[in-house]
């Protein structure tokens, strides 16, 4: 399963327990879904210089590696990864 991102769908104009019912089952799985990848196996990066320049034309290993430690790091801070 996929989670959606962006704003909710608008409710009926007419209160709708089944409706309501969707909703809230979305976004309850929408969290365990959020909560499984946050609590997994947890990524350790050490000796990182924070980077989200990179040339891709002309690169270097570490400048590689600098860029994926900094897109770990910001994935782990917004609890998206472990």
């Amino acid at each position: 399963m996929s989670i959606r991102r962006g704003r909710l769908p608008s409710p009926p104009s007419d209160y709708n327990v089944r409706w309501a019912n969707q909703l809230v089952n979305q976004l309850e799985q929408n969290i365990a879904t959020t909560n499984l990848a946050a609590s997994s196996d947890p990524y350790t990066v050490t000796n990182v210089t924070s980077d989200r320049t990179m040339n891709a034309d002309s690169t270097t290993t570490a400048e590689l590696a600098d860029v994926l430690g900094t897109l770990i790091t910001d994935l782990k801070e917004r609890g998206i990864i472990g």
